[in-house]
């Protein structure tokens, strides 16, 4: 199922609208009151003020009963702003002047209900009609000794409701515009702040869908173009990874084939040797290697027995091993002198073969008939023989420089040959120095003294078990570390 995704736009748009209402209100509040308490003090400061004077300019016309001049005062009074009635009782409660000269002589009655008294100790009441009115008092002294009243003066309270209405208003055009601009100013920010963050987006969908040369292109100095920067960082390492992973899946491929090649030039089974039997092992340090045995078919019952170890490892080792076999299947089965098949590989190697490579050879010559056995080595390390009749082991190496080394008649002069017999219970166990030079975890080489021990106690058995014997002898030497060379073994027996 498809995941839903809201808009960051419009979280982006919504969280700063929201804290511009929050500041908003939080100041509209805030102002309000400061205005209500600046409004009350500066109405109760005036009508402190209007009280007084008031009381000041009325107190000779109240002592000397000049009526309608206190009358005159009082509306004189009533013509500013909010004021709803003006009066002055005496101590006895009686009304000694009014703007309205039909209340002089009635009882002085309090406007309406008494609502609270402000911080100027000033009354609040609530009249008949719902309206609000603050009250004023101020002592009417005459000759400045004599109290013969008290000035009453009734302003509205609307004078304050009206300002704060203004007020009211004022904030509310503030807190649209607030609005307004809070909501233009999130929309570009969100655009600014988005617009990078789809261009990633996008680009990571793109380059999830394997277009790796897709480049994000964000001009922002901030901590999104620098995510830009590393991902298109990302995808240059990804395209030069995927590259080499391409590279990588057509080298085993390659080396696949190489190593089937390889595989076909190596025996899977050998020819009818009548009264011997035989048995290999390979397995090379790479995928590739350049060990090489084989038991080439001559005539009249002859073989050619070959056990050879390229220098290195890998393609260039296999390429040279691939260039023996065939130069050796060619020549072996024409040239029955072992030492001239030797020359003839020589000479073939060294038209073709440069750069040090080289490889080393033992080649015999085995007639199953007469049991006899005519050797010789290119370099290689020794053969061991296993004698049934005495259940010793013999060791043969005979002298001769590793081909590709040497030209053709210096090569062949410094060519040793061997013969030897083979009888009833004699076994032949060559191998590659894979065998004699593996290293034990702690040091040390198998050597040849220890394949020879092997042989022993296994050479009056088969040639597999000889072949598997010596393999379990290395294994439990090396302790099952990786092989560090690549491993051939062959071994031949009579057992007719």
């Amino acid at each position: 199922m498809k995941k839903k995704y809201t808009g960051i736009k419009l979280e982006i748009m919504a969280v700063i609208l929201s804290l511009t209402l929050a500041v908003t209100a939080i100041m509209s509040f805030m102002v309000l009151n400061i205005q209500k308490k600046s409004l009350t003090n500066e109405m109760e400061l005036r009508g402190l003020s209007m009280t007084r004077n008031i009381a000041n300019n009325i107190a000779d016309s109240i002592l000397m009963k000049y009526e309608l001049e206190a009358a005159k005062i009082l509306k004189e009074a009533m013509q500013n702003k909010g004021v709803r009635y003006a009066m002055v009782a005496g101590s006895n409660g009686k009304i000694l002047a009014h703007n309205d000269m039909t209340r002089v002589k009635s009882a002085y009655m309090p406007p309406g209900r008494l609502l609270y008294t402000t911080p100027g100790k000033n009354t609040v009441y609530e009249t008949a009609s719902g309206e609000k009115v603050i009250e004023f008092t101020a002592s009417v002294v005459a000759k400045h000794k004599v109290k013969i009243g008290t000035v009453y003066v009734g302003l509205s309270y609307d004078l304050i409701t009206n300002a704060l209405k203004r007020t009211y208003f004022d904030i509310i055009l503030v807190t649209v515009i607030a609005v307004l601009l809070s909501v233009l100013g999130a929309f570009l920010l969100s655009a600014a702040f988005t617009k990078p963050i789809y261009a990633l987006a996008e680009g990571a969908r793109i380059a999830g869908m394997g277009d790796l040369n897709h480049k994000i292109s964000i001009k922002n100095r901030n901590e999104l173009g620098l995510l830009a920067d590393a991902f298109n960082s990302m995808t240059g390492d990804l395209q030069k990874a995927q590259k080499a992973e391409i590279e990588r899946l057509a080298l085993e491929k390659e080396l696949e084939i190489a190593w089937k090649i390889q595989d076909s030039l190596l025996p899977k089974s050998f020819p009818d040797m009548k009264k011997y039997e035989v048995a290999a092992f390979y397995k090379p340090a790479k995928e590739i290697g350049g060990d090489y045995y084989d038991v080439i078919p001559l005539s009249a019952g002859r073989f050619g027995i070959v056990m050879a170890d390229v220098s290195g490892k890998g393609i260039p080792a296999a390429l040279i091993m691939t260039m023996l076999s065939g130069i050796l299947n060619m020549e072996a089965p024409a040239n029955p002198d072992p030492v001239t098949v030797m020359t003839k590989l020589n000479d073939g190697l060294l038209t073709k073969v440069g750069g040090g490579m080289f490889a080393t050879v033992f080649y015999a010559v085995l007639d199953t008939g007469s049991g006899s056995v005519e050797m010789v080595s290119a370099g290689h390390h020794e053969i061991l023989v296993y004698r049934g009749s005495a259940a010793a082991v013999e060791s043969y190496s005979p002298k001769g420089a590793a081909i590709g080394v040497l030209k053709s008649m210096e090569f062949g002069t410094r060519m040793e040959k061997i013969s030897l017999k083979v009888a009833l219970g004699d076994k032949l166990l060559l191998f590659t120095d894979g065998i004699s030079e593996a290293r034990a975890d702690k040091g040390g080489r198998f050597g040849m003294e220890r394949a020879v021990q092997s042989l022993k106690k296994n050479g009056g058995k088969t040639c597999r078990v000889v072949v598997e014997g010596l393999l379990s002898d290395v294994e439990g030497f090396t302790g099952g570390q990786e092989q560090s060379d690549d491993i051939a073994v062959l071994s031949i027996g009579r057992n007719a």
